[in-house]
């Protein structure tokens, strides 16, 4: 019952998304739009619900439940299994792309119908190519032959609150880009004599998805650093950076956005962007379904699905780049920048996210073509992005705390010295400080730390001085993002990394504590039996400060193992325990690592999170009525 009702929901949908293509296409016809733009985020929500129904009650009869759940698996894991696997994470990017498409509709007026029901003409394409995709190569509302008394389970890596709602937030910032790439082109779309001030419709939907991109990417960080075990936060994986290639580009556009809003100017330079971040969007969706990555987080398919994803990006992509080359000319406009403006501080670090992204993307997608062409296998790692990367982005740090203090005129030289000049002080004094206390020193440990106070100290300014040339949203932002290169650099440079075969009562130490491996012990989850570590943390005063409790698990439904780390947490620092495999006998092998200021990565993530909220609602206030 739940594969018939879910696979007629599916077809509706397509059915709606269709009707909805061809009516925005004609004048006069907005019951007809009505009718499709709610009707498709209906038939999509009921079929994402029917599939999330099927996952809870356990109805093995449908092969993705049966191959992605298990009567034992938790109802939270339940849930989020409907989207951790390929062909439910599919109905999840449908669902959101009709939500965007919906509220897409809802922003109708007399005075802008055809750019709105151009938009809707192209999300409506975008939305059928997805669904075709779905219903005949990903169908989640397939049957089983035979209907098995239980399911394979869930994998367990993936069991985690953190990756349970990764995904949807992620998808969030992924599709809301669709909304920008169709209004860039319904903006090329529009005649000569259409005057239209479409980057106020733009501006609050690329801000809700390099939001919601931005704490995606935060929370997948955060679920690899205490799930996966190797201590670190981000590895440099390709399918790491299919999310961060487009976030790059997300934030050229909407800084772009600005200078458009106040200064009519980098207009053809928005609407490119607009286009090359939606694409790379797709572009990471078949990195991560086409099967050609070997990661933790791909879905590792069948390539012949990746070979539709990879078609439909090219025609989506051919299409609008032919329509920007040849509609762009009137977009243009002849205005200089002084460097020392704010449209001039804002244009160079749009050229700096761009180089960063071409870059990643270099990174990424070199080793597959040389596999493709030789079959030969390369690694791209960690040494070439520090090298190419790094160099690129601290200029680019500098910039960005210098263009909220500037004006969007010209200025000499002079006044902008006297305006950076306390901030300057305060960034000195705060490193001097800082260093007095970590005293390890490095060049790169000094300018990651000397850039993240440089942020801090002008953004806290502005708010004493109450200057909000930004939005008070884009202030917080960038306090965020000083806070998050502060964590960054401390829990990169300052890491201390000690791997020891340790027996109950032995004694490992770690910075200025003191860690004893006091007992071991055998306990049982939900779904998981594990052996669970109890481990002393003794300061060097001598007094034991916390327990911590790595475990060993496995998963007997998927034949899994896996190992929890254990972390203590305070504002200073981390200290991390993974235990690894042994014995009563041999003992463990255990890792113990210190890790300074790590917790800022995460502050700093949600405050950018709340202001990039902040200033999406403020954004909203201003869509003209």
């Amino acid at each position: 019952m739940t594969s018939s009702l879910g696979n007629f929901s599916l077809w509706v949908t397509l059915f709606f998304s269709i009707s909805q293509f061809f009516f925005s296409r004609k004048k006069n016809q907005l019951k007809f739009v009505t009718i499709s733009a709610n009707g498709l985020f209906i038939a999509s929500f009921i079929s994402f619900f029917l599939l999330m129904y099927a996952h809870v009650i356990s109805d093995f009869s449908l092969v993705n439940v049966f191959q992605n759940s298990h009567t034992t698996k938790p109802l939270i894991y339940k849930i989020s299994g409907v989207w951790g696997n390929h062909e439910g994470s599919m109905l999840l990017w449908i669902l959101v792309l009709t939500l965007f498409n919906f509220f897409i509709y809802k922003l109708y007026n007399d005075k802008n119908s055809t750019f709105i029901f151009k938009t809707l003409e192209i999300q409506s394409l975008i939305t059928t190519g997805f669904i075709v995709f779905t219903i005949f190569t990903s169908n989640p509302f397939k049957k089983m032959i035979s209907v098995a008394e239980n399911g394979l389970g869930f994998n367990p890596i993936l069991q985690d609150p953190a990756l349970a709602i990764h995904p949807p937030l992620l998808y969030i910032g992924y599709v809301g880009f669709s909304a920008a790439f169709s209004m860039s082109v319904a903006t090329l779309s529009l005649n000569k004599n259409e005057s239209f001030y479409w980057y106020n419709y733009m501006k609050p939907f690329v801000l809700a998805a390099w939001t919601f991109l931005s704490i995606g990417i935060a929370l997948g960080s955060l679920w690899a650093y205490y799930e996966l075990g190797w201590g670190g936060w981000w590895f440099w994986d390709p399918v790491e950076n299919a999310s961060f290639m487009p976030w790059l580009l997300g934030t050229a556009l909407l800084h772009s956005l600005i200078i458009a809003d106040k200064r009519r100017s980098l207009q053809a330079w928005v609407l490119l962007l607009a286009i090359l971040t939606f694409l790379l969007s797709v572009i990471g969706t078949f990195l991560v379904r086409s099967g050609i990555l070997t990661s933790v987080h791909t879905f590792a398919l069948d390539p012949s699905r990746g070979i539709y994803i990879l078609v439909f990006t090219a025609l989506l992509g051919g299409y609008s780049l032919i329509l920007f080359a040849s509609k762009s000319k009137i977009y243009f406009s002849n205005n200089y920048f002084s460097f020392f403006s704010k449209e001039g501080a804002i244009l160079i670090n749009n050229i700096f996210m761009v180089v960063i992204c071409s870059t990643v993307f270099l990174g990424t997608i070199y080793p597959l073509l040389i596999e493709a062409l030789t079959d030969n296998k390369i690694s791209v790692g960690e040494p070439y992005y520090n090298s190419t990367v790094v160099p690129i982005i601290l200029p680019a740090i500098l910039i960005m705390g210098v263009g909220p203090l500037l004006s969007w005129e010209k200025e000499n030289i002079s006044k902008v010295i006297k305006k950076i000049l306390p901030s300057a002080i305060f960034t000195l004094m705060l490193s001097v400080l800082f260093f007095s206390i970590y005293k390890i020193y490095s060049l790169i440990a000094i300018a990651g730390v000397s850039l993240a106070f440089w942020i801090i100290t002008n953004n806290l300014i502005i708010i004493y001085k109450k200057r909000f040339n930004y939005s008070i949203g884009m202030i917080i932002s960038h306090l965020g993002v000083g806070l998050l290169i502060l964590g960054v650099t401390g829990s990169s440079v300052w890491q201390i990394e000690k791997i020891s075969k340790m027996k109950i009562n032995d004694e490992i130490k770690i910075n200025n504590y003191n860690i004893i491996f006091k007992k071991i012990s055998e306990i049982k989850g939900p779904n998981y039996l594990a052996l669970k570590g109890s481990f002393f943390v003794y300061n060097s005063k001598k007094k034991l400060i916390t327990t911590l409790n790595p475990e060993n698990r496995f998963y007997p439904i998927t034949g899994n193992f896996t190992s929890e780390a254990s972390i203590h947490t305070n504002i200073s620092r981390d200290l991390y325990i993974v235990l690894g495999k042994g014995n009563i006998n041999n003992g463990w092998t255990v890792r113990v690592y210190y890790n300074p200021l790590v917790i800022w990565i995460w502050i700093g993530a949600l405050i950018i999170f709340l202001g990039g909220i902040a200033s999406t609602v403020q954004n909203i206030k201003k869509i003209p009525k």
